[in-house]
């Protein structure tokens, strides 16, 4: 799978949305500093004068590896004067608030230009990313944007369980897995992998990517990728007005005409992972309200022959092609479903406004 930023909105899209600390100036564009016209939003590291500004935020690795850190700088136009000495430092901490890698970046351009910092992380663990002020403190700072740091996750999606965030391919028969309704366990697992020439003979199957906070109160934590036709809970005032329930699961794929959702054109290979529960559940992947494989004339597609056999051994039900498990939310029709997704990207709506668990999941790390 391609790598996934551990970065949560380290394009300022959101303005300072993930980031925490001291004087965050996040609000402003490109232009405003660089006087280039461009509306792209980034952040300045001297916020206010006489405050020292610090940027950090804080993320989990899942092993040892060795990554790079990779942002975007320069010095803005107002503090031609101090090339070189203006800037900031930027280290990785670790759960001791130890550096394990740090840079003294002092950018001297009137444009954006990339930095790295390679870092070694020893373990499994929580990590932070931190950026300082650097320099007269008069409020005139250098720019950052574009602020990444690339991990392969093996097993992809991270689901919140009993034991803590688990990669959806390893979960396993039995294991209790946070839903709306509590832990409930996982009565049967479907695994399909496809390689880069199955996408290539048939593009449907190439996944939905969600970006992180894409859908809104920063979910999903990472980039989500999902079949097309696995459905994502939403949840907004739109939702009340059109179905008469603020919560509604859409299709993934419908969600594409929002902000930060897009058919991933550039994945390689894949693997799709279906839980199945005694009911259809709402899980928590990435963060993310997101439901459980729904036994029904959907789900006989979507599963091969053997599966089919597998499941019905457990569900008999399932054996009669009418059948069809009720749904934890409702299911707009397909016609729908595209309507409310258009109606909240035409608005600027979230799809999860407001939303909140009704049993709080573990926090998927």
């Amino acid at each position: 799978m391609p790598p996934i930023n551990l970065i949560v909105n380290g394009t300022f899209d959101a303005g300072a949305t993930g980031w925490s600390g001291t004087d965050i100036e996040a609000n402003h564009r490109e232009s405003a500093y660089l006087g280039n016209g461009s509306s792209n939003r980034v952040a300045e590291l001297d916020g206010r004068n006489n405050q020292i500004t610090v940027m950090e935020q804080t993320f989990t690795v899942s092993g040892s590896s060795t990554r790079t850190v990779s942002f975007d700088s320069a010095l803005r136009l107002s503090s031609n004067g101090n090339a070189g000495v203006e800037g900031f430092r930027v280290e990785v901490l670790d759960d001791t608030g130890t550096a394990i890698a740090f840079a003294e970046i002092r950018p001297t351009n009137n444009t954006l230009q990339e930095f790295t910092l390679p870092v070694t992380f020893p373990g499994a663990g929580n990590y932070t990313l931190r950026f300082s002020e650097r320099g007269p403190n008069d409020s005139r700072g250098a720019i950052v944007d574009n602020i990444e740091l690339m991990v392969c996750f093996h097993g992809e999606t991270q689901i919140a369980t009993e034991a803590g965030s688990k990669a959806a391919r390893d979960i396993a028969i039995g294991d209790l897995v946070w839903t709306e309704n509590g832990l409930k366990p996982v009565r049967w697992v479907g695994r399909r992998r496809l390689e880069a020439a199955d996408l290539e003979q048939d593009p449907t199957l190439r996944p939905v990517r969600i970006s992180a906070g894409a859908l809104g109160q920063g979910l999903p934590i990472r980039d989500l990728r999902v079949s097309r036709q696995h459905r994502m809970l939403v949840h907004s005032p739109v939702c009340e007005r059109m179905f008469g329930a603020p919560s509604a699961m859409i299709a993934a794929v419908r969600l594409c005409d929002m902000g930060g959702v897009s058919i991933d054109e550039d994945t390689q290979e894949v693997d799709y992972v279906h839980l199945l529960f005694d009911a259809h559940e709402v899980v928590f992947a990435e963060g993310c309200p997101s439901e459980s494989l729904l036994l029904g004339p959907q789900a006989r597609l979507a599963l091969r022959d053997e599966a089919i056999e597998e499941v019905c051994k457990i569900f008999p039900q399932f054996k009669f092609h009418g059948f069809a498990a009720n749904s934890a939310y409702h299911i707009p029709e397909r016609k729908q479903q595209k309507r409310l997704a258009w109606r909240l990207g035409k608005n600027g709506r979230p799809a999860l406004q407001g939303y909140r668990a009704q049993i709080a999941p573990v926090c998927v790390a």
